[in-house]
């Protein structure tokens, strides 16, 4: 029932739908999570899995609509290139980009909220991804639940080469995943909001301190999110045009989008890494760089449905 609650063309008139389901369905999956979980024992450290349940239940819905939805639009993508029709890279992909994105984000906000309302251990599994993470990198989650920077190394340059190398490696996993999956860019988008989202609520004190929190991630975390998102679109667009077994000029036309979006994903990463590790200079250039195309893929996305609106 979750999954018939949005319909294909009201998603691609007005993509920031995509954040209420999303917002939705990760809550049901997550209350449903949390009422399933039990406890394991793994080297004598015990585990609850409901953060691992609410993800599960969370792709569920969201798997078979999104799925459709973008094979859906790369359909209408190759026929297009078929019948050589004029359509602009950003004009062909630039609505995928932003259903996806509003996805994550009313994900990341779901899972921030109850972060904050549930208890502390109920995340447990991605809190200690997190760790994981920021220990390879130099920052990690003091006792008080508070983010502490602790590099080993003391130059930016060994900062920005440890997060890059973490970045390129979601990202390049991002791409096989949904290449030889197809839906695997669900997985990965659904599974990076729990892991931030979490985060966000385990370090805010209330609802009302999320958005100060995340302030701390937006710069960096933005780029990042969008460039693995990115990669999952560039895999799923080749696996699902060798599945329809098209001639080699479509098949060319679909990789060539593909590698497209593949470049401006490692490209957003780079920038992220940027942002996160280096210094004041070269993240204002980065920050530049970045929300300069972040905007333009706005409105390239936005304003032909303004466009249509006032045209009614």
């Amino acid at each position: 029932m979750l999954e018939s609650l949005v319909k294909f063309n009201e998603i691609k008139e007005r993509p920031w739908l995509m954040f209420l389901w999303a917002l939705l369905i990760s809550s049901v999956g997550i209350v449903f999570g949390y009422e399933v979980s039990y406890n394991v024992t793994v080297s004598g450290t015990t585990l609850k899995l409901a953060g691992i349940f609410s993800v599960l239940f969370t792709i569920i819905p969201a798997v078979y609509f999104l799925t459709m939805y973008i094979k859906r639009e790369e359909g209408m993508d190759e026929r297009d290139i078929e019948k050589h029709y004029e359509k602009g890279f950003w004009e062909r992909e630039e609505k995928d980009i932003m259903v996806l994105l509003f996805f994550f984000a009313g994900l990341t906000v779901s899972y921030a909220l109850w972060a904050v309302y549930l208890p502390a251990d109920t995340f447990q599994i991605q809190i200690m991804k997190v760790q994981d993470i920021r220990s390879s990198t130099g920052n990690f989650i003091g006792h008080s639940g508070q983010l502490m920077s602790g590099y080993a190394s003391g130059n930016e340059y060994s900062r920005f080469i440890q997060i890059l190398e973490n970045n390129l490696w979601v990202t390049s996993f991002a791409f096989v995943f949904s290449l030889i999956f197809g839906a695997g860019a669900i997985f990965i988008i659904v599974w990076n909001a729990s892991i931030l989202g979490a985060y966000i609520g385990r370090l805010s004190e209330s609802f009302f301190h999320i958005p100060i929190v995340s302030l701390n991630f937006l710069p960096h975390g933005i780029p990042e999110i969008a460039g693995y998102i990115i990669a999952g679109i560039s895999g799923s667009l080749i696996s699902a045009a060798v599945l329809r077994g098209h001639k080699d000029a479509i098949l060319f036309g679909i990789f060539r989008d593909s590698m497209k979006l593949l470049g401006l994903a490692l490209l957003f990463v780079f920038l992220g890494a940027v942002i996160e590790a280096m210094g004041f200079t070269a993240r204002i250039i980065a920050i530049f760089i970045f929300y300069t195309i972040f905007i333009y893929i706005i409105t390239i996305a936005f304003v032909p449905y303004a466009k249509r609106k006032a045209a009614k």
